[in-house]
Parts: C-alpha cells; sequence; structure tokens
C-alpha cells in the first residue's frame, strides 16, 4: 500500500482510496467494514468515495480494525483537504491574471520568484504571492498601496508611477536580508558607531570615485552578482561593523529607484540600485540615506529617485544636506 505525500503529488487521492485497498488486501467489502466499524454502509461509502472526511473518531475504528495507525488516517486526510484548498485557491486566482500582468517581465527572468511545482501552479499566482509573502492580491494592495500596516511604511506605494515594480524592488532587499542575518544593535548604538566610522567612510569614498573598467558591458539582465565589484562589497563590510546593512539590488526601468532607507526586522536598511552610470551618484545616494540613519527615526521608508511626495519634506532637505557636505569633504566636485 503506497503513502502519499501531498508536495509530491500532482493531484491527491482521498483517503478512501487508499482505504479501499486495503479492504481488498484484507478481502473485505464495505458491507463487512461498516459491520466491523458499528457505522451504516452509506457511511462507509461515503468514506470510500470520498464524500465524507475520517474524523479522529473513525480514525480510531480504522485503526481497531486495519491496524493502521489512527495519525495514518488523519495526515492523509489532512493531506487531501489540503490539496482541495490550494485546487480552490488557484481557481479562484485565475480570476485576477491581471494582476500578475502587473508586475514586471524581468521578474521571471532575474529568477526572483520561484517557479511552481507543476505547470498548474506556475500559471496561477502562488509563487508571486509566495515572493511577496502575502495571502492574496487583496492583501499585497492593502499592504503596499493602501498602507495599512503604516509601522512598515508611512508612505502608499499608490503615489508611485509604477507601485508594482517597486514593491517588487523592496521586497527583494527583504528577502536578502532574510537569507544573511545580522546582529540588532539598536538605534542608540547604530547611531554612535555610525559618528565614529563617518571619517572612514568618507575616506572609503575619496579613494572609490571612479567606476571600474569592465571587460564586458553591463546589462540590464545581468545578474545582481556579477556587477557587484570591491567598492560596493568593501562599503558593505565597512557598514556592516556599524550594524548597517547595505544591499545592492537591480531596479526596473519602470521604477528607477536610486536607493532607500527603512529599518527591516530592527536593523538598518540602506538599499541601492546596482547599476549606477557614475560612482558620484551612487556615493551621493549612500550619503543621502545615511543622514536618515543617523538623524532620523526608525519607522518610515524613504525612496529616492522616483516621484512620491514625501511626509516630511524638511528630512529629505536635511538628508541632502548632509550628502553635499560628505561629499565634498570627499572630494568630489561640488
Amino acid at each position: 500500500m503506497q503513502v502519499y505525500r501531498c508536495d509530491e503529488l500532482a493531484v491527491v487521492t482521498p483517503p478512501g482510496r487508499t482505504l479501499a485497498e486495503k479492504l481488498e488486501e484484507m478481502g473485505l467489502d464495505a458491507n463487512d467494514l461498516a459491520a466491523r466499524m458499528g457505522y451504516t454502509p452509506k457511511a462507509v461509502n461515503d468514506i470510500l468515495q470520498g464524500n465524507c472526511r475520517i474524523t479522529p473518531e473513525s480514525a480510531v475504528s480504522l485503526e481497531m480494525v486495519t491496524e493502521i495507525p489512527v495519525g495514518f488516517w488523519l495526515r492523509r486526510q489532512m493531506a487531501y483537504d489540503e490539496f482541495l484548498l490550494r485546487e480552490k485557491i488557484k481557481a479562484s486566482l485565475t480570476d485576477q491574471s491581471l494582476w500578475k500582468k502587473s508586475f514586471p517581465g524581468e521578474l521571471d527572468v532575474r529568477n526572483w520568484v520561484r517557479k511552481g511545482a507543476d505547470k498548474a501552479d506556475e500559471k496561477s499566482l502562488m509563487p508571486l504571492l509566495k515572493f511577496f509573502a502575502v495571502a492574496s492580491p487583496q492583501a499585497w494592495d492593502g499592504y503596499y498601496k493602501k498602507a495599512q500596516l503604516k509601522v512598515a511604511f508611512r508612505i502608499s506605494l499608490a503615489e508611485v508611477k509604477d507601485p508594482y515594480a517597486t514593491s517588487a524592488w523592496i521586497r527583494r532587499g527583504e528577502i536578502l536580508s532574510d537569507q544573511d542575518p545580522m546582529e540588532k544593535l539598536g538605534q542608540p548604538a547604530v547611531r554612535k558607531k555610525l559618528k565614529a566610522a563617518l571619517p572612514e567612510i568618507i575616506a572609503f569614498a575619496a579613494a572609490n570615485k571612479k567606476l571600474p573598467k569592465r571587460e564586458k558591458r553591463i546589462t540590464y539582465w545581468t545578474p545582481e552578482a556579477e556587477v557587484v565589484d570591491d567598492c560596493m562589497t568593501g562599503l558593505q563590510e565597512l557598514c556592516r561593523k556599524i550594524g548597517i546593512r547595505v544591499l545592492f539590488v537591480q531596479n526596473f526601468k519602470s521604477s528607477p529607484i536610486h536607493g532607500m532607507y527603512r529599518w527591516y526586522k530592527d536593523v538598518p536598511l540602506i538599499q541601492l540600485h546596482d547599476r549606477f552610470k557614475k560612482r558620484e551618484t551612487m556615493w551621493f545616494t549612500f550619503f543621502h540615506e545615511l543622514a536618515h540613519v543617523l538623524y532620523h527615526g526608525k519607522k518610515g521608508i524613504c525612496l529616492q529617485n522616483i516621484e512620491i511626495t514625501h511626509n516630511y519634506p524638511e528630512k529629505e532637505d536635511e538628508a541632502n544636506c548632509f550628502a553635499q557636505k560628505c561629499m565634498l569633504e570627499a572630494g568630489f566636485d561640488a
């Protein structure tokens, strides 16, 4: 008798199918089983046909008759229930295919979204929902566009030109952050370390003013790992010692974000585009975000180089002034 696992099968059969196989092996029919369990023949036939669930009570009775443990029957029933629910969800999501088409096609090329377990799963919205860690398109809309979680976002992505591409860029940073946990130092400690290390960061910027020459042209489709150079990794390591995470993540043509500042899981995160045409632009964006870490609070999120109305323009002005000061100290032209 075969034991089924829900994640191994494209189609999961009802536990009654397994029971029928066991009855045949034992030389019993439905009437025999009904008599031994104290059930009516109709009740047993409903179980065999998958029209009735196996309950803990009936699972105990089946164990008495078949000597197959209660847990097996309950797991088989749970696997079948899960399969039916997933199929129901997939069917409901097919009516929302336009939502999936709203996201950049580059997501598939970059392999940011994991492939589905089967063709049916691939065509559904399930892989995209798992990428965003949301349960439905409506949940995505509430989180990213309606800003229901105001602790995480003080702005609504509904204000940006392409909220779908922007949300994908933000989410990619979260995924990369989760893959490489950092020690949580707390805001006071991070600011103290940052103030002490600022001259070293500025000196590092002064020593890395130009983009390195590359043997081949960097294309828009190039994976992130192939474009991060020694300057970028050096900056990441320098900031990590302070307690700040720096990520370089490829943006989208429809949402050309240069940088972002936010606290993610109690760690300050500076997320930058990885394809700046000029090193000078990268450094200004970095210092701008660094100012937010140094002077501004943990709640909220700041995005650079996209059309959006910030709730606190004075903070943006302060960040720009800080960035200009650092750039001058690093020897960049005014």
